[in-house]
């Protein structure tokens, strides 16, 4: 783990002087070593937890992309059978709008009175309809 000297490479005295000495226990020694083991210990687990999160996301993109494609083919068959079914012609009346030609009073089957002036004019409307009716 750390780098060899050479015993026969000569190190100046003026850097030799420069070096420290520690001294460790045995216990000491062996705690040591045993964090720096467990440290890469939990630095080899991320490192593969890192490398299933890329797998996860790499199939995660690609099944993002096959939804997008699948959906553009649903979105395509779509608009291609609807040009297959035949047209449809809609008259007149509805494409007004059938409950604007038709009052509301009409609608409910309730005759109203807007105004007392009113009441001839349908009076006459009326009379008009029976005898249209009767020839």
């Amino acid at each position: 783990m750390g780098k060899k000297f050479n015993s026969s490479a000569k190190i100046p005295k003026d850097k030799e002087e420069n070096f420290i000495h520690i001294k460790l226990e045995n216990f000491e020694a062996i705690t040591s070593k045993k964090d720096l083991l467990s440290s890469e210990i939990n630095l080899l687990k991320i490192f593969q937890i890192l490398e299933n999160y890329k797998r996860l996301r790499s199939e995660e993109l690609n099944k993002r992309i096959l939804i997008l494609k699948r959906s553009k083919e649903i979105k395509k068959n779509l608009s291609n059978f609807q040009s297959t079914l035949p047209s449809l012609k809609i008259p007149k009346i509805l494409k007004k709008g059938y409950s604007e030609l038709i009052p509301k009073e009409e609608k409910l089957g309730v005759v109203t009175l807007k105004k007392k002036g009113k009441i001839e004019d349908q009076l006459l409307e009326i009379q008009e309809k029976l005898k249209s009716l009767s020839q």
